[in-house]
């Protein structure tokens, strides 16, 4: 058994003789001053049986019978602590501990040197944490620790740097250096660490991503390491791919696993708030563990709605307005590049700087999926113009190797079956024209329902659930050209009117309306007006010219 992955006897907490040691999980979140008799504690522990037990047990110290508690925000608890460690008033028992795991981390360093491994990663999970290579391009899981190991192991690491803050924190993104002689006899001149918090943060979650810099270029691969490890490939998540059953055609499936295979590039989900477009990239992602999860997704949300055990999930959960939550965003997508990243999945492009990092990322050989508020799909570029008109030009965003694909989509609701009604061209919910063109979209006109008065099988709501109707735009060189040249509408018309283009949203919608499916007002309401189809048609051609 390698040395770092060595057990230690474990130490009884609560005695009085060593009542002072604060458990590895609460660490973090407690703050204990014995020379003002008081313990801060993170507010959000008040109803922890592991924190009261611990203070009942500190109290019957005999040197600290009149601790004060004090309950306040854990950013507060974590600047005492900060300021401890700076002023040089680390307990014995953590530097001790730091001290017993040193030689611990030299060997994962040395062992990765030997297996030739450009970086190491170690994710704390809920309940357990995951050595992880990155050989040959491909990332395996080399050893698994249990997360009080894994603490003990993550805070050597850190404190071995010669380049680093002067105080450990559980809470924060940390940078550090490792170089000189503490590297001698590894092969490696230099080793770069970045650390910080990740989901779930309420249960210990942090990462450290380790880069490895040899002497000699090429690695340090030896013929016959010293060390056998057996390593394999990360756990697949279980389950399948659901885009069917959330009411993506088979077309539009391939489409986007089409454009996900990519090993760079953007792809764009557009839509308003609720249309489902945090559910598509997170069915993606989830597709992508599935069938290669020797990648690292690093994703960035505010919040994190969907829990990724197989990524990296920074989450964004303390800023107050938006200026606040950008400034998150950019900072957590600057730390991300840093973290050896293949995939990132980040929440939102909501100002020039997330987006010019974005495409940054793309263009330095990253796949990055985000979600962008805009109407119509051909319309992206001239979002991200009014962002920045200098530096997210058509130029910039128009270009088919950043810019993989784009997905529209929204969420219409079914009708209930059991108590849906006949629609007729009298509708009074609809204006006449809108009556008048709906039966231009199908043939058999007694197919297409409306909302019914609800019944026992709807909960009284006259609906059944929702269905997606999405548009799918894989780019080209020919569509990114007739942006920069001609501007949206041609661009529009012209990709629309190629026979192998996936149909609009406006036309998928009304396949569902004479399947009777949906209500033709849910189309008006949600997805865009509606016109005859010929009318659409004959636009669509005539714009499809070029002058």
């Amino acid at each position: 058994m390698l040395a770092f992955l060595k057990k230690t006897k474990p130490k009884k907490v609560g005695t009085s003789s060593n009542v002072l040691t604060i458990p590895t999980g609460l660490r973090s979140q407690i703050h204990l001053d014995p020379v003002n008799q008081a313990v801060y504690v993170n507010q959000r522990l008040q109803r922890s049986a592991d924190a009261l037990d611990w203070i009942a047990n500190t109290r019957r110290h005999p040197q600290l019978d009149c601790l004060k508690v004090i309950w306040e925000p854990i950013s507060d608890v974590t600047a005492r602590i900060q300021n401890a460690h700076e002023t040089g008033s680390l307990s014995d028992t953590e530097e001790s501990e730091d001290a017993e795991v040193r030689d611990e981390a030299l060997a994962l360093l040395r062992e990765g040197a030997e297996s030739g491994v450009s970086d190491i990663h170690l994710h704390r999970k809920e309940r357990h944490t995951e050595v992880q290579f990155r050989i040959n391009g491909s990332l395996v899981v080399a050893h698994e620790l249990t997360n009080e190991h894994a603490d003990r192991l993550l805070r050597a690491m850190y404190t071995m740097a010669t380049s680093r803050d002067s105080a450990y924190s559980d809470l924060s993104f940390q940078d550090a250096a490792i170089a000189g002689d503490i590297l001698k006899g590894t092969g490696l001149a230099n080793v770069r660490i970045v650390k910080g918090p990740c989901l779930p943060v309420s249960e210990g979650g942090k990462f450290m991503v380790i880069r490895l810099q040899y002497v000699k270029s090429g690695g340090n691969r030896r013929s016959q390491p010293q060390q056998q490890t057996t390593f394999r490939t990360p756990r697949r998540p279980e389950g399948k791919l659901k885009l069917l059953e959330y009411g993506f055609t088979q077309s539009q499936v391939d489409r986007i696993l089409n454009i996900a295979v990519s090993p760079s590039g953007v792809l764009i989900c557009t839509g308003p708030t609720g249309s489902g477009k945090t559910t598509l990239l997170y069915e993606i992602a989830l597709h992508k563990a599935r069938t290669q999860p020797e990648r690292r997704l690093v994703e960035i949300a505010q919040p994190a709605e969907y829990p990724m055990h197989w990524g990296i999930q920074l989450d964004i959960s303390n800023a107050l307005t938006s200026e606040e939550a950008g400034r998150e965003f950019r900072a957590r997508l600057r730390t991300a590049l840093r973290m050896d990243p293949d995939d990132l999945s980040i929440a939102e492009m909501r100002d020039s700087e997330v987006a010019l990092t974005t495409f940054d990322s793309a263009q330095t050989g990253h796949f990055v999926m985000s979600t962008l508020h805009v109407d119509d799909p051909f319309d992206y570029p001239l979002r991200f113009q009014n962002m920045d008109f200098e530096r997210l030009s058509f130029r910039t965003t128009c270009n088919a190797s950043i810019v993989r694909g784009v997905v529209a989509q929204r969420l219409l609701p079914v009708l209930c079956k059991h108590c849906s009604l006949p629609w007729t061209v009298a509708d009074e919910r609809l204006p006449r024209r809108t009556c008048e063109a709906v039966p231009t979209w199908g043939e058999d006109l007694s197919a297409v329902r409306r909302k019914g008065p609800g019944c026992p099988h709807c909960f009284g709501t006259g609906i059944s659930g929702r269905t997606t109707v999405a548009e799918v735009v894989e780019t080209d060189e020919q569509l990114m050209s007739d942006f920069v040249n001609h501007g949206v509408a041609i661009a529009r018309h012209r990709f629309r009117a190629r026979p192998d283009a996936d149909p609009s949203m406006v036309e998928t919608a009304m396949g569902r309306v004479f399947q009777g499916l949906v209500d033709p007002f849910a189309v008006t309401a949600t997805v865009d007006r509606i016109r005859t189809r010929d009318a659409v048609m004959s636009e669509r051609l005539s714009g499809a010219k070029l002058p």
